[in-house]
């Protein structure tokens, strides 16, 4: 190649000897199939002709000789890189050489062709052209201007013009023949190789005398002669040259037509257009990964045919704008079809709202006309002249209920599709397979946690994924949980693994010495610091802080904590300077911080700064499956403690998996360490363990925190409660009924608030509202036609009759109030 040749001359880039190929795969592509014209001979000076004839410009009474040897061996156009119209400098031969050349020039007739001078006119009756070769905007020359402005005419490119004389054609001519740009720009496909002969062999053969040497050069050929030193060099798709290096590809691709076109506009538009449209498409037809991977494969696919199409068709595709089609269509369409995921979602949230909100109401009307159907057919069985007229009553009201009834089956099934078509719509996570499961156990259990419940390995894995991140981590869940274990996880899987981890019980730290326990002191802040200390939060600097029960602090406490979360500078107890530290917050609590907020214990602002990602840790009663593995390592830890060998029998199992364990996974390891610390046999047995409570949670489901409890569990589900009670759906209705009437009674008739103490947590007081509002809506329907408190009462007595007495109190106080108003 051209550039590679010039260098191991060693004039390239002043001598550096290093020829470094550049410009893009479509450069590459082009260059890789360019013609080389067989016609054309590149006479480049070398190290060897500065050794003889000297470094710079030489004398020109050397050009002149080249020149009519050139001439004189059949060269049918002779190029050359020094401009006529300048006088050669002192000590080059002055204008004795210049007038040597000249008469060179005028003996070869019109096939001698010089560059333009820098400044002035050109000579006149001299053929001249420009060597100007603009670099596109990347700093890359792929295209020359076919003529330039000088003076009153314009000058052809110097290529060009050597091409048209060697060819016998006019420059206007040849260039009307060649494929430009909107500016008259041509585009070159450049040549890997020329015809390169260096300029020491051919003043060589003149010394000699060789003209057959110098014929073998020149017959019928165009012959570049570039005697000059070189320029500034520029990079180019076949390495860097100078401007008359690059006219060199100008003269081969004139002769051999090796030019580039490119895309027309209209074809560009319409291409992409097509392209934008094919990837909103794709983008539109796939989910998940598949769509963004489609999309990148037909933008690199583009990218391929761009590379390919200038060597195969000598056409240049655009790059930018088809690109950018296909990445803004693809983008724009997954964009779009996430939103409308997004509204499809939030509209069938809203839309099962509503049917829960009319499942409630048909619950309602259903427990409703059954009452009336057992008072009317109560009072069928006492009445004795109007029978017929009561029993036909209790037929419609039989009918009623048998069409209530299957409105809610209605409803309730089309709630069911509703939830299935929001869970198969939603992006959240699929269900954890075998595989997932088995590394998440393995990972949870290199970290202390033993579990198999798929709902704590799915925590797991959220608690993975946000520790790497910088996120404040809430966790909640009843004392003996593993709240400090996930805690601990949080920091080991975090790039804060190599820093402290600081546990802090916060229900411990005694008021007084708040301030400095979290934040230290300097010696001498009161009575007592001796010394300078540390608090908590300094000592987690670059690390973990775990803030357990966080839920006991008081309200000043609160704001002080607050201020360092925001900001994460603090002063210590009578230090005049603040301490800044970086530290991960990690907070727990088993109360209900929500509940807490709602009712105005624990502040909005630092409940929101600490619930970043909120993990509810489920309590043992709920991790059956988790019962015996526990039991299995805390066996395994006692036994080792006492140095002896010590199993669990079958039915010693099945006695811990049914026990309702309100003390959680603490409990069960107490009770494992003291059944071997008190028992002597190898095998424990059920009356080993010493669990005296009821092993049945259905043993203490009679009581209304129970009742409630499930409720909760089963989002006020009735039937579902039902079913996890065992119970029939009436007797769930009369239980909630009345713990419905009591909470009304001590909210002082607040609907709303009683709804919120019943419920629990916001999410569902709505619903509870609901529900609330039709029993006690029917329950003043019920006593609206008596005139006294009394009777009303009397009749409610014997209308709610399965309701639990010690509920039937708050409805008498309810029906009396309605009288007192």
């Amino acid at each position: 190649m051209l550039a590679t040749l010039v260098a191991a001359a060693g004039v390239m880039l002043g001598g550096s000897g290093v020829a470094v190929l550049g410009g893009t795969l479509r450069d590459r592509w082009a260059l890789a199939l360019a013609p080389v014209s067989p016609n054309l001979t590149l006479v480049m000076r070398d190290a060897a002709a500065e050794a003889r004839l000297g470094a710079g410009t030489w004398d020109r009474a050397v050009l002149a000789r080249v020149v009519g040897a050139l001439s004189l061996g059949g060269a049918t156009a002779i190029g050359l890189d020094a401009p006529l119209g300048q006088p050669s400098a002192p000590g080059r031969g002055g204008a004795a050489s210049d007038a040597l050349l000249r008469e060179a020039v005028a003996q070869a007739g019109d096939a001698v062709c010089l560059l333009a001078p820098s400044a002035g006119a050109p000579p006149a009756g001299i053929k001249v052209g420009h060597p100007l070769a603009p670099a596109d905007p990347d700093g890359v020359v792929r295209r020359v201007p076919l003529a330039a402005r000088a003076g009153e005419r314009d000058v052809p490119a110097f290529g060009v013009l050597l091409a048209a004389t060697a060819l016998r054609a006019r420059p206007e001519e040849l260039a009307a023949r060649i494929p430009t740009d909107g500016g008259g720009h041509a585009v070159l496909r450049w040549a890997p190789d020329l015809h390169v002969t260096l300029f020491s062999e051919l003043w060589a053969a003149l010394e000699r005398g060789d003209a057959a040497r110098v014929r073998s050069l020149a017959e019928g050929k165009a012959v570049l002669v570039l005697t000059q030193p070189p320029g500034l060099s520029r990079p180019t798709p076949v390495g860097p040259l100078w401007d008359v290096a690059i006219q060199a590809e100008v003269v081969n691709a004139a002769l051999t037509h090796a030019w580039l076109r490119e895309a027309p506009l209209g074809a560009t538009l319409a291409g992409s257009f097509a392209l934008g449209a094919l990837a909103a498409w794709i983008a539109l037809g796939l989910r998940g990964w598949p769509a963004p991977a489609a999309v990148v494969g037909l933008a690199a696919l583009y990218a391929l045919a761009f590379t390919v199409t200038p060597a195969m068709t000598g056409v240049v595709l655009p790059a930018l704008v088809p690109l950018g089609a296909i990445l803004l269509a693809g983008g724009c369409a997954s964009l779009g079809q996430q939103l409308g995921a997004a509204r499809r979602l939030k509209a069938l949230e809203a839309e099962v709202t509503g049917i829960r909100e009319a499942l409630v109401r048909r619950e309602s009307s259903v427990e409703a006309l059954e009452e009336d159907l057992e008072a009317a057919r109560a009072a069928a069985a006492r009445s004795t002249g109007s029978e017929r007229d009561l029993l036909q009553a209790a037929e419609a009201l039989k009918a009623r209920l048998a069409e209530a009834q299957a409105q809610e089956e209605q409803t309730r099934a089309r709630l069911q599709a509703l939830e299935r078509e929001l869970r198969a719509g939603d992006r959240s996570p699929a269900a954890l397979g075998d595989a997932e499961q088995e590394r998440l156990r393995r990972q949870a259990a290199e970290l202390g946690i033993v579990t198999r419940e798929p709902a704590m390995l799915a925590l797991f894995r959220d608690l993975g994924r946000a520790a790497r991140a910088s996120l404040p981590i809430l966790l909640a869940g009843e004392p003996g949980t593993g709240k400090e274990l996930f805690a601990r996880a949080v920091h080991r899987l975090s790039p804060r693994a190599a820093g402290p981890f600081v546990a802090v019980n916060m229900a411990a730290v005694p008021p007084e010495l708040f301030e400095s326990e979290l934040f230290g002191h300097v010696k001498g802040s009161f009575t007592g610091a001796v010394a300078d200390r540390k608090g908590h939060f300094e000592q987690a600097d670059r690390g973990t802080i775990f803030l357990d029960e966080i839920g006991e602090l008081r309200a000043d406490q609160q704001g002080k904590l607050l201020r360092v979360l925001q900001e994460k500078t603090f002063h210590r107890v009578g230090a005049a300077k603040p301490t800044t530290v970086d530290v991960r917050v990690v907070a727990a609590s088993n109360r209900d911080l929500a509940r807490g907020v709602s009712e105005g214990w624990f502040r909005e602002d630092l409940y929101f700064r600490l619930k970043g990602l909120v993990l509810a840790l489920p309590p043992l009663r709920e991790r059956r499956r988790d019962v015996e593995p526990l039991a299995a390592r805390f066996l395994e830890e006692a036994a080792a403690e006492t140095h002896r060998s010590v199993s669990l029998s079958e039915a010693a199992l099945q006695v811990l998996e049914r026990y309702h364990w309100p003390g959680n996974i603490r409990e069960l390891q107490n009770c494992l360490r003291r059944a071997v610390a008190l028992t002597e046999r190898a095998v424990l047995a059920p009356d080993d363990l010493g669990l005296t409570a009821p092993a049945e949670p259905r043993a203490e489901a009679g009581s209304d925190a129970a009742v409630l409890a499930t409720l909760r569990q089963q989002a006020f589900d009735m039937q579902a409660t039902a079913r996890a009670l065992g119970w029939d759906r009436s007797t769930v209705t009369q239980r909630l009924k009345g713990l419905g009437f009591r909470a009304l009674v001590d909210a002082g008739g607040d609907r709303a608030k009683a709804a919120l103490a019943l419920a629990g947590e916001p999410g569902l007081a709505s619903t509870v509202e609901l529900k609330l509002a039709e029993y006690h809506e029917h329950l003043l329907r019920s006593v609206a036609g008596f005139d006294s408190a009394d009777a009303a009462v009397a009749a409610c007595r014997r209308r709610f009759k399965n309701l639990p007495d010690r509920h039937f109190r708050s409805l008498e106080v309810l029906v009396r109030e309605k009288f007192a108003r």
